[in-house]
């Protein structure tokens, strides 16, 4: 929660920033894609890290040396000497360290707790990262209007040791010895050739990447902020904290239904209010309004994500669950660039509101044809084996 804290800082400060420096929506789409372009990137080959390699390490190495690329963005902006390129190969080297951390604190859950209690503890786990979106961007932006934008950077910077510190005390259960390894390509290969042939999880990556693709008004938020709504840094704190309202029901709902059967109605549920919410927020010139469609889409898009997190790993052997959930977040963070930059161009010609407003009609034709498609079926026949699998032990 720390070190959430810590990143709704840099946030809300790359977002600013980027502002200050250029006009154009393109480049400040650019600066948001830099912080996510290193998980599609390089999300599948940091799997086979976590596979290979203790992953308790690697997370706490990997949070030790993101300390440095923020701390050096709030130097230089208080030395005057920031500028584009500066800011987007920082944010973008910060972003390198998260991509090797991620799929093996992902993976790093399942020797943590019982397989039972899996749901739960994934629930448990994003419900307490995104409650920080209710205060994280409001803080950062009161921060940020008193002390300089400098700060929002400082403070991110300090809070990677937070997790560090974590690695370094807790403790987990004893995990089957690895294999001996080969090639990383070798092992790349196989990973993938695992996702392709367990259907299940194949189809919960498919939801997993079209849903985070038409996900574009993150990166035009400020857009929204500034130039839709007319507002200052303060409405944008307030827009980047409404959907942590959601997280709150969404945090309490993800882990008391937990059921396989449960699961799949929250997949279908979610799809539905994500799709409304931000066709709401493309539509909406009022503050109110948008706070609470930016709220139906923070509730969604957890109940989404958990949901397919916490699926994903109970039907993923324990050899392949570090490149899987090294796929996953190739899917979720890493489409993220490609449509921060393709939301940027978008805006450019038919403006933010009309990007934000296409996406959310895409979100719903892609929902219907998933859902039509048997998908639920599909997963069905996987993850209820597993869950029987759980109730038996």
């Amino acid at each position: 929660m720390v070190s959430q804290l810590g990143f709704w800082g840099q946030y809300v400060g790359v977002g600013w920033e980027a502002r200050t420096l250029t006009s154009s929506d393109f480049l400040v789409a650019l600066a948001f894609a830099a912080q996510w372009l290193p998980a599609l990137l390089l999300s599948s080959l940091a799997g086979v890290f976590a596979d290979r390699y203790d992953r308790r390490k690697l997370v706490l190495y990997g949070n030790v040396a993101m300390v440095l690329p923020p701390l050096a963005v709030g130097l230089l902006i208080q030395l005057h000497a920031i500028s584009m390129t500066r800011l987007i190969a920082l944010v973008f080297l910060g972003g390198v360290g998260q991509a090797f951390t991620q799929p093996a604190a992902s993976a790093f859950v399942s020797a943590l707790v019982p397989m039972e209690d899996l749901h739960s503890a994934v629930a448990l786990n994003a419900g307490m990262s995104n409650s920080t979106r209710v205060i994280g961007p409001t803080l950062a932006g009161g921060i940020i209007a008193a002390w300089g934008v400098a700060w929002g950077f400082h403070i991110n910077a300090v809070s990677f040791l937070a997790v560090a510190g974590a690695c370094a005390a807790c403790s987990i259960r004893p995990t089957a010895a690895p294999k001996a390894p080969t090639s990383v390509l070798v092992e790349l290969k196989l990973g993938l050739r695992y996702t392709r042939e367990n259907k299940a999880v194949g189809r919960l990556l498919l939801l997993m990447a079209f849903s985070a693709f038409f996900i574009m008004h993150a990166a035009l938020m400020p857009i929204f902020a500034r130039d839709v709504l007319h507002g200052g840094v303060s409405t944008y704190g307030l827009l980047s904290a409404a959907p942590g309202l959601g997280t709150v029901g969404a945090a309490w709902l993800t882990t008391a239904l937990g059921t396989a059967r449960q699961q799949r109605a929250m997949l279908v549920g979610s799809s539905i209010v994500l799709s409304i919410a931000v066709t709401t927020f493309a539509i909406s010139r009022h503050v109110p309004l948008s706070v609470v469609a930016l709220g139906g889409y923070g509730f969604a898009w957890m109940i989404l994500t958990t949901t397919v997190n916490t699926m994903l790993i109970a039907a993923t052997d324990d050899e392949y669950r570090g490149r899987v959930m090294g796929v996953y977040m190739m899917c979720a963070i890493g489409a993220f660039p490609i449509n921060s930059v393709v939301g940027g161009l978008l805006a450019n010609v038919i403006g933010a509101p009309g990007t934000v407003l296409l996406c959310g009609i895409s979100l719903s034709v892609c929902s219907i044809v998933f859902y039509a498609s048997g998908s639920l079926s599909v997963i069905r026949g996987r993850t209820e084996h597993v869950s029987v699998m759980v109730r038996e032990r």
